[in-house]
């Protein structure tokens, strides 16, 4: 069932999307954002707490906090840099305050971005008197900020400017038979449009290295893949479990999955009938339009903050079961066609930008069901939310 899912839907493919466009915020650097936050950033650990009250008080707030650490030497302190360093400036983000814990390292990021033409603020939390006076200065320097955001309008936009994420999570048989593929057909037009799209989690390609072969653009772009894939593979091992021995993982086994070439090839649907024009490091933008392979960890939320980081403005995420994931800074529009799932988290339908109801529409041609993700790109990019769903 699966491999003769990641086979060619050339015929059901969707029309020409490169006069399709969507109302977005066009960022002085070229790329274009589908929302315009205003981005609290908590660059380490110390400081969570502080992005946390301060975004409190503000209703249009979004704070992004995580365990981010001091004291990385070498590559890891370049790879933490470099992807907050991205989140920060995301065409998704209209302005930023950045908060550091001490004067050093405000100091590095005001050099950071003083290139990146975005509207943003630094403060170091040492620099402060007390706490009340911390949250005083980070909630007026917010709402300068605030204002400088809202004079940004929207304008329209192709959606050629969109780079997409692929993602999927709960595998199961409705996956490689409709979720996954009418994602890859979308993606398709997309890219063929000058779209981009990235697909990643490495381990995820583990037992699909034939269709990484067939389908990348050069054998140099194959072997960077395949090296990325064996290297996953080995790292589980060193564990003393492979990854080969844990998946398919029980709720893909109860939801109908056998083997864990089923998964991946399930999987690889989302691709479509591109060509992968390259490989791309963890956070690294793409090129240009086409779609790439990003490696990254197969836990979804690190892999979806990868490509987040990487520039990508929404998400269409495939699933069988139901998986919770997302990232708060990229819009995610989760595609299922399991009639179990949607009626089992109904209340839950709502909470995550759209989900597309792909459930008991199995039997209709590929070309429909992606008419109804494109317009769900459309209206999400724009920001045209709605609460009825097909």
């Amino acid at each position: 069932m699966s491999t003769i899912a990641v086979e060619s839907h050339s015929a059901n493919r969707v029309t020409d999307l490169s006069h399709t466009s969507f109302q977005g915020y066009l960022r002085s650097d070229g790329r274009a954002g589908v929302r315009n936050y205003l981005l609290v950033l908590s660059t380490v650990a110390l400081t969570n707490r502080w992005a946390d009250l301060i975004s409190s008080k503000h209703k249009d707030a979004l704070a992004i906090t995580g365990d981010f650490l001091r004291g990385l030497r070498g590559n890891d302190q370049l790879l933490q840099d470099d992807v907050l360093a991205k989140l920060a400036a995301h065409p998704n983000v209209g302005a930023v305050l950045i908060l550091c814990f001490d004067r050093f390292s405000a100091d590095q990021w005001r050099k950071r971005i003083k290139s990146a033409g975005q509207s943003a603020t630094v403060l170091s939390l040492m620099d402060q008197k007390g706490m009340t006076g911390a949250l005083e200065e980070a909630q007026k320097e917010l709402s300068n900020l605030d204002k400088i955001r809202r004079k940004l309008k929207r304008t329209s936009i192709p959606l050629s400017k969109l780079t997409i994420a692929l993602e999927c999570g709960g595998s199961d048989a409705t996956s490689a038979i409709c979720a996954n593929p009418s994602i890859g057909c979308f993606v398709t037009s997309l890219v063929e449009s000058g779209g981009s799209s990235i697909i990643s989690e490495t381990a995820e390609f583990i037992g699909a290295e034939d269709v990484v072969r067939e389908r990348a653009v050069s054998s140099e772009v194959a072997e960077q893949i395949l090296t990325c894939i064996l290297a996953a593979d080995e790292r589980t091992d060193e564990e003393g479990e492979r990854y080969r021995g844990v998946n398919p993982t029980h709720e893909n086994i109860e939801a109908g999955l056998t083997t864990l070439v089923e998964k991946s090839m399930g999987a690889v649907c989302k691709i479509g009938d591109l060509s992968i024009d390259g490989c791309l490091e963890f956070a690294q933008e793409p090129p240009g339009s086409g779609l790439y392979f990003m490696d990254t960890p197969f836990f979804s939320p690190v892999s979806l903050s990868g490509m987040a980081a990487s520039g990508a403005q929404l998400v269409l995420f495939a699933l069988g079961v139901f998986n919770p994931s997302g990232n708060p800074l990229v819009p995610t529009i989760k595609v299922c066609g399991n009639v179990n799932t949607l009626a089992a988290w109904n209340d839950s339908v709502r909470r995550q930008s759209f989900w597309h109801r792909l459930a008991g529409k199995l039997t209709e041609s590929l070309s429909h069901l992606v008419y109804y993700i494109k317009r769900r790109i459309c209206d999400d990019a724009s920001a045209w939310f709605q609460l009825s769903f097909v």
